[in-house]
């Protein structure tokens, strides 16, 4: 059998021969150049290269100590999981009951109880002899996903997986001269296609200290001329909530994408910023990370402005896209559930997993069904209109909460609604969840919401919040908000 070359890795290592002494990652306290970084992913890979498992937990935090960490069991040819350290040790605990492993790289301060600890060694070596990859089908990391339907899955992607990715970006976003923005957690897909854009097509990374307070996230962008982040819409909307994006900011462009980014935001982004590109994006973390991207175009703004969805992208030979009801391919304009297909799906779940049937054979190829909702138009462009769990079944009848929480957003102006099914004394009702500053009077919002809408999709409660809760992704924590919403009951 003829070993394939893994070109990712290869890449990342030839890169630190063509520009060793170029800084390529930094965080709030230090930063290194490509050989630094190597060199020390070297000497602590030996160490790793004796640990039974192949599965390798790293607690992650926002410093460089993650990302050596990641590239050291690259290096000692072993499989990486990275876990946040703002989780909950439950959840942690059964991240390693799940890996099966007795042993993990801690790069925070967070205290790991009942494993066998290993912390990052800062000491260079002056001998770093890197042997070449091979083995490019091989599953290149472990992700596990939120969990906000059930216990976290954990995903296997291939080394593969993440080229294919990598190189269809090219067709989107252009690297040179660009400083990145590294604005999620390492346990996030997100911040992979970051770490991994940044090595291989040789871009600098900042690692952003605290992306939930926008005060200080501004601060960063500016000091060290961030041009490029890549992160949810929430990250994007504080900035307009605190009203920081009046003045000029140095982001030539800014990829939002994990959830639906408020089209309010948008158009402000718009106003304030004209030189900055937005790119709408979408993408599960089971077809590695990002499948689609949409650069907002004055077109796009006239649709926002009228309260049309706007694009996310097409399909493209390396990210195919079909439309399917009941793994049928459906016509334009046609609303069904999205499949991805080819060389971006993930190579399935760490052991048995009931959810296991989305993945499928479609012509013969690799796919998988992504539960998300949407159709291309005349033109080919993909839209997203929600997800097939979205639908709420209330006293006989089906309500579409996207549908209900867009009105309400483009009446009001405001950034998040989440509409839901609450169960109290077994008898079930909508609920309206509103993050709003200043309260709406409720009346106004009950008389738009008849005008658009049938009786049955009417929400019986109106609550409002401040601020929504996140979880560790910086996404709407939808489990705290029906907590709260039991509580005000």
């Amino acid at each position: 059998m003829i070993k394939k070359n893994n070109i990712l890795i290869n890449k990342i290592i030839n890169n630190t021969r063509l520009y060793p002494n170029k800084k390529i990652i930094f965080d709030s306290k230090k930063s290194l150049t490509y050989f630094e970084l190597i060199n020390l992913a070297h000497v602590n890979a030996k160490k790793i290269k004796k640990i039974k498992s192949k599965f390798v937990p790293i607690i992650v935090d926002r410093n460089i100590d993650s990302v050596v960490a990641i590239l050291s069991v690259i290096l000692s040819k072993k499989i990486f999981c990275p876990i946040s350290n703002n989780f909950p040790e439950e959840r942690i605990n059964f991240f390693f009951k799940t890996l099966k492993s007795d042993f993990c790289i801690n790069c925070s301060d967070k205290k790991i109880h009942y494993l066998n600890e290993y912390k990052i060694n800062f000491s260079y070596t002056k001998k770093c002899k890197i042997e070449k990859f091979y083995n490019f089908n091989d599953t290149f990391y472990l992700l596990f996903t939120s969990g906000t339907t059930g216990n976290p899955k954990g995903v296997k992607l291939s080394f593969k997986n993440i080229l294919n990715t990598l190189i269809w970006s090219k067709n989107y976003l252009k690297w040179s001269k660009q400083k990145m923005g590294i604005a999620t957690q390492f346990s996030f897909d997100i911040s992979m296609f970051d770490l991994f854009s940044g090595l291989y097509f040789n871009v600098p990374m900042y690692i952003m200290r605290n992306p939930s307070n926008p005060i200080e996230s501004i601060k960063e962008i500016k000091k060290n001329n961030i041009t490029s982040i890549f992160s949810v819409p929430t990250f994007f909307s504080n900035f307009v909530k605190y009203n920081l994006i009046k003045k000029r900011l140095p982001l030539k462009r800014i990829v939002s994408g994990g959830d639906f980014f408020p089209p309010g935001d948008i158009l402000k982004w718009k106003k304030y910023q004209k030189k900055t590109e937005i790119y709408n994006v979408w993408g599960p973390t089971e077809t590695s990370i990002v499948n689609t991207m949409h650069r907002i175009n004055k077109k796009d703004i006239i649709q926002i402005t009228d309260g049309k969805s706007i694009p996310v992208g097409k399909s493209n030979p390396l990210m195919e896209i079909k439309i399917l009801k009941n793994k049928k391919e459906l016509a334009s304009n046609k609303i069904g559930e999205i499949c991805m297909i080819g060389d971006c799906v993930s190579q399935g779940y760490i052991g048995h997993n009931k959810n296991s049937k989305n993945y499928i054979k479609l012509n013969s190829k690799k796919a998988y069904l992504t539960g998300d909702l949407g159709y291309f138009d005349n033109n080919k462009l993909l839209h997203i209109v929600g997800r097939k769990d979205n639908t709420i079944k209330i006293s006989g009848y089906r309500v579409d909460a996207r549908e209900v929480e867009k009105i309400v957003s483009l009446n009001f102006n405001i950034s998040n609604v989440l509409l839901l099914k609450v169960s109290i004394s077994e008898i079930n009702f909508l609920c309206l969840a509103i993050e709003n500053k200043k309260k709406i009077k409720l009346d106004e919002i009950i008389t738009i919401l008849k005008r658009k809408l049938p009786l049955y999709s009417i929400p019986k409660k109106i609550i409002f919040f401040k601020n929504f809760p996140l979880n560790q992704n910086n996404k709407v924590d939808r489990g705290k908000i029906e907590k709260e919403i039991f509580k005000k009951a």
